[in-house]
């Protein structure tokens, strides 16, 4: 299914973008838990404020961490970010070529270089994760991090960018250079994203948000125990079809001289 040469050829190219970032990822998930700490140290023995929304919880805190601008930055980064010029990458610099003359078949290259993305998106919401237990600790709300739930946030954070990751691997399996796929790709997140957080304060669009797949993702219902399972079916199925696309165009392409 997959070359574990080339995959690790490939973390290995990637290896101080995955550091780096996974390090920032740590650093920034711990910081939620500790403005909780210092949000509900500010109002100890007063109403809670109107505005204050998800930061009245741990796990609203922790989730407006995980979908912060910031955060699907970082995420994008090392998911998508490691998949959306990985075969229009190889072809604008000319190397393509030369990998495809080694005994590999396309698919497997795709596979290989599709893996690289799912990977990335297991580490960056493991990181996300190790930093919110670093940040209950530091901030002494330990007691109020659901344990049994972290299982299940870092699933569904992984399932949720690996399936962005397959939708760059469906893009840049479709163009001989980096600059369309990386349009395309982020221009699809962005849209989503938008169509979510203008949903939420717009009621021209709130009957839209269904539409954004951001709004299926939740992890402050994650860390509640009251997640619909029908979102993973829906992720699921989104990565599923760009995999498809991805498997049919890619071996059926002709590679002519690159651009």
């Amino acid at each position: 299914m997959i070359n574990l040469i080339l995959f690790r050829r490939l973390i290995r190219g990637h290896r101080i973008r995955l550091a780096v970032g996974l390090a920032v990822v740590v650093i920034w998930s711990l910081l939620f838990p500790v403005i909780y700490k210092a949000f509900q140290d500010s109002i100890a023995g007063k109403p809670i404020p109107p505005g204050a929304g998800n930061f009245s919880t741990l796990a609203g805190t922790i989730s407006v961490g995980f979908i912060h601008p910031i955060s699907i930055a970082l995420f994008g980064i090392l998911s998508a970010g490691l998949t959306v010029g990985a075969l229009s990458g190889e072809r604008q610099r000319g190397t393509l070529e030369l990998l495809l003359s080694r005994p590999l078949s396309r698919r497997k290259i795709l596979l290989t270089m599709l893996l690289e993305g799912w990977v990335g998106a297991a580490f960056v919401s493991l990181a996300y994760i190790i930093g919110t237990i670093l940040g209950t600790q530091i901030a002494g709300v330990t007691d109020q991090l659901a344990f049994e739930q972290l299982p299940i946030l870092w699933a569904y954070g992984a399932l949720f960018w690996g399936m962005f990751a397959t939708i760059a691997i469906a893009t840049t399996s479709s163009f001989d250079n980096t600059a369309p796929s990386m349009a395309i790709t982020v221009s699809f997140i962005m849209a989503n994203y938008i169509i979510e957080v203008i949903g939420s304060f717009w009621d021209v669009v709130e009957p839209y948000q269904y539409l954004s797949l951001f709004n299926h993702f939740s992890p402050v219902d994650l860390l509640n125990g009251t997640v619909d399972s029908s979102a993973a079916l829906l992720f699921g199925i989104v990565a599923v079809l760009a995999a498809g696309w991805a498997l049919y165009i890619f071996p059926r392409r002709d590679l002519a001289a690159p651009n």
